[in-house]
């Protein structure tokens, strides 16, 4: 049995291995000419890696832990103290430990401590998420935390990561993240460990390519699906040319190779709206309905190489939609500037709606556009401070998680036989992430096997 992966994200690659090792053969097609998909690496000079956008693990994150045990490269995994700020009226504010958020003095002493005791209170009970989904986060934060919390820290953060769709989003998405992550009890209420592999992503990749080789299939990058055909006994893969990327993600603008493979089963892992050019003409109209209701927005993520650092934090995130951004993440505040000869690296986080100026906005420009925002975190700041500059847009980087998203999300199996679909949008409650992308192409490849037929 042949098997078809379209994306070489963690999902598609952990999904062809699991494949392979139960006996069926995969060829992953991916139309980056790298591996990883949203945890991409790049060459930052000097022989070092950083990934495309900023990414770290927590210690709750045992699906991406295990597998780099299994492939044997979780001893490069380096365990870092984390250090988190509020940037809030003016000035970043420590917002790390419980102690922290007892000196959060944007809130009154008795809305700290409401706030504080609703997240333990959340922990503790146990309630299943299916509790969460007919209201918003904003009704629950201002019913369990108060009015403040939610205008001084919820609101703020929701409506950084999803803009006017901020007092719609779901409480189930919002109980994931206080439930599941991170307590605020026990050894890691007073010191957050975050996970980094010593040398980027990339080397995890790379096992992962190799074993899908060693088992007879191939990892093809530079090489973008145009179009799936639906034939009488499976499918035929057509794939663009190298340097199909340069025309971006619509597979109508590749330019098609003459002949294509057939396989019998396709798995792909892309956005729901590249999923519906492929194979919207093979899906029913149910299915269809479900692609076209959710919502994305955009992740912009510019990273910067700085001749000093910027701030004491790792993540600071930003509350004052003046400054433009969301988030400031100093790498090299979590994982020791020693490691890249010294340098220093500041992602500058954003999500924006669609269509967003920003999204027209170069490096250079987009630098230009931040930089009064990042003086205001710190007022020394100049852009001589910077020594490169990098910058990266996934228009899919973030599923608007609405009330009623759960109802939404397509099934694994699309209902075609052998064409199959995984990705960010049925990672759920969670959020999207590697460790999340783990489990989903080992879902994905149950799916697969599960719905063959004996023979």
């Amino acid at each position: 049995m042949r098997v078809a992966v379209v994306g070489a994200g963690v999902a598609g690659l952990v999904c062809a291995l699991r494949l392979q090792e139960a006996g069926r053969v995969c060829d992953v097609y991916e139309r980056w000419p790298g591996l990883g998909g949203q945890a991409a690496t790049l060459e930052v000079g000097q022989g070092h890696r950083l990934e495309r956008y900023y990414h770290h693990w927590f210690t709750s994150d045992r699906h991406i832990v295990e597998l780099c045990e299994e492939l044997g490269v979780a001893g490069a995994i380096g365990w870092h103290p984390s250090s988190m700020a509020f940037f809030v009226d003016g000035r970043s504010r420590a917002f790390t430990t419980p102690l922290d958020l007892l000196r959060f003095s944007p809130l009154k002493l008795r809305e700290r401590l409401r706030m504080g005791l609703a997240v333990v209170r959340l922990q503790r009970s146990g309630r299943p998420v299916s509790d969460f989904e007919g209201e918003t986060a904003r009704t629950w934060i201002e019913r369990e935390m108060g009015p403040a919390a939610y205008a001084k820290v919820w609101g703020p953060l929701l409506r950084g990561k999803f803009g006017s769709r901020a007092d719609d989003i779901s409480m189930a998405w919002l109980h994931g993240k206080l439930t599941q992550r991170r307590r605020l009890e026990g050894k890691e209420a007073r010191k957050e460990l975050l996970g980094y592999p010593e040398d980027s992503f990339e080397p995890l990749f790379t096992a992962l390519e190799d074993r899908i080789v060693a088992g007879g299939g191939r990892v093809l990058i530079d090489r973008p699906v145009t179009a799936l055909t639906q034939e009488e006994d499976g499918w035929t893969v057509r794939s663009g040319v190298e340097g199909s990327f340069r025309a971006g993600l619509d597979p109508a603008a590749f330019t098609p190779r003459s002949e294509g493979e057939r396989y019998d089963t396709v798995v792909a892992t892309v956005p729901n709206d590249i999923f519906l050019g492929l194979a919207g003409h093979a899906l029913d109209a149910d299915y269809r309905a479900r692609l076209g209701a959710v919502e994305y927005h955009t992740a912009l993520c510019l990273l910067l190489e700085l001749d000093r650092s910027l701030s004491p934090f790792y993540w600071t995130n930003v509350a004052d939609p003046a400054l433009g951004f969301v988030g400031l993440v100093e790498h090299t505040n979590l994982v020791d500037p020693a490691r890249y000869d010294g340098r220093r690296f500041l992602y500058v986080a954003n999500y924006v709606e669609p269509g967003h100026p920003l999204l027209d906005l170069d490096a250079d420009a987009l630098l230009a556009a931040y930089a009064p925002g990042i003086a205001q975190v710190n007022p020394d700041f100049e852009q001589s401070w910077v020594r490169q500059r990098w910058r990266f847009v996934e228009p899919a980087g973030q599923p608007v998680v609405t009330v009623g998203y759960h109802r939404t999300i397509p099934p694994l199996a699309t209902g075609v036989p052998g064409l199959f679909l995984a990705n960010t949008t049925q990672i759920y409650p969670e959020d999207r992430g590697t460790n999340y992308a783990v489990r989903l192409g080992q879902d994905a490849a149950r799916a697969v096997l599960g719905a063959e037929v004996p023979a």
